[in-house]
């Protein structure tokens, strides 16, 4: 094993989650941008296929893979599927069981094609990069962590596929030995990468699986993790792979420090600016509002645009909660907050934001507040935060009348 070495440069880890892969193609373009001096990488199933398109420099060539992916594109099927965007869908099992029985599991020899036409293995091995690679060998029932240098000539594609080898695909064999996913074993292989490499690490987690908890103090870590979900492992469609591209270029930008925000994307400046004004507390509970009304986060917003759009979101939600409240038994239905019966009173998530609003402006029914705080804090933190804007922009809007 070579030494672990101190370096300015940065060890990049890619964890494995099946097509939510896309998300760090997204990263990478950040990684791009910001100039970072990658001299590692090591990856996890999906992982480790984009973990060799970054050693290869193969930018373009990711971007337009991911862009023209679909499941039945990266699968050998026998019949076309009824879901063809979520290959585990129960309406696709009648077509997944065939394949399973008749060939012991799924060919993705399309993938691989598709990846052979991408990565070339003498231009990765002469790369100045280092690349390594998690798998788990099925015969020994043992994982196995190999970088470039431990990889027989010849047989770099083998274990990059050895390595994405999910349960129920069809298992690849390597001199007689079987292998699965290397997830079975390290999902997140920070720390094989600090057997090598020291210091700066940028890890994309888009898997269940979160950090080790006893890796060294001292690290230069930035951990990007999407906030909201990618969606099922095997749930993909092409009209999708931009966006989450674009959720994997903001939180990468957020987390070195180009951006702020929770839910939303700021200007550093303006957000500190903002958080000083209203309380961080405030700032917070007002970005979960703006999640509950759906506005999109996927943009550079300045801080005024934002409370623009959030009180107007909040004006318009409030003319459909009175209307609502007016036929409706309100007492049951803030009960029913506590209960989770929100269906029953068509209560959607900015409705849901209103009823809590009324809960934390009214303070006449301190119980039911105090139920609804125990049921969804978030919720109610996002109401106060309202209620504060409320207050500060109700007086300016009377003022401008």
């Amino acid at each position: 094993m070579r030494q672990r070495r101190k370096t300015e440069g940065y060890g990049l880890v890619l964890a494995g989650g099946g097509c939510k892969g896309v998300y760090q193609i997204g990263a990478w373009r950040a990684i791009r941008e910001l100039g970072l001096p990658i001299e590692c990488v090591v990856g996890t199933s999906v992982g480790a296929m984009n973990g060799a398109l970054v050693v290869m420099g193969c930018y373009e060539g990711a971007v337009a893979l991911w862009k023209n992916m679909s499941i039945e594109k990266g699968f050998r099927l026998p019949e076309p599927l009824k879901v063809p965007d979520n290959l585990f869908s129960l309406k696709n099992a009648h077509v997944l069981l065939k394949e399973l029985w008749k060939n012991h599991g799924l060919d993705i020899s399309p993938l691989r094609h598709k990846l052979e036409q991408l990565i070339d293995e003498d231009t990765l091995r002469a790369s100045p990069i280092e690349y390594g690679l998690v798998t788990f060998e099925l015969t020994r029932k043992k994982g196995r962590e190999l970088y470039k240098d431990r990889i027989p000539e010849g047989r770099l594609m083998d274990y990059i596929m050895a390595s994405a080898a999910y349960p129920g695909l069809k298992r690849p064999e390597i001199d007689g030995k079987s292998f699965l996913d290397g997830g079975l074993y390290d999902n997140v292989p920070v720390k094989m990468l600090l057997c090598r490499h020291a210091d700066n690490i940028v890890v994309v987690n888009i898997g269940e699986t979160d950090l080790p908890a006893d890796l060294p103090a001292g690290l230069n870590l930035h951990y990007i993790k999407p906030k909201e979900s990618l969606g099922k492992a095997f749930a993909f469609s092409p009209e999708t792979a931009e966006t989450k591209m674009e959720m994997g270029w903001f939180d990468t930008m957020r987390s070195f420090g180009r951006l702020a925000g929770e839910w939303m994307y700021f200007s550093p400046i303006e957000y500190r600016s903002l958080q000083a004004e209203l309380g961080e507390e405030t700032v917070s509970g007002l970005e979960h509002a703006a999640r509950l009304y759906g506005l999109d986060n996927l943009r550079r917003c300045s801080t005024a645009a934002f409370i623009r759009e959030l009180w107007e979101c909040d004006r318009i939600s409030r003319e459909k909660y009175r209307a609502l409240r007016s036929r409706t038994d309100y007492p049951a239905m803030a009960k029913g907050l506590y209960a989770g019966r929100f269906k029953e009173h068509k209560l959607t998530s900015d409705l849901l934001l209103q009823l809590a609003e009324d809960l934390v402006a009214g303070k006449d029914r301190p119980k039911l507040l105090e139920m609804a705080r125990r049921a969804a804090p978030d919720l109610l933190r996002a109401a106060q935060a309202m209620e504060t804007l409320r207050r500060r922009l109700a007086p300016a809007e009377s003022a401008g009348a």
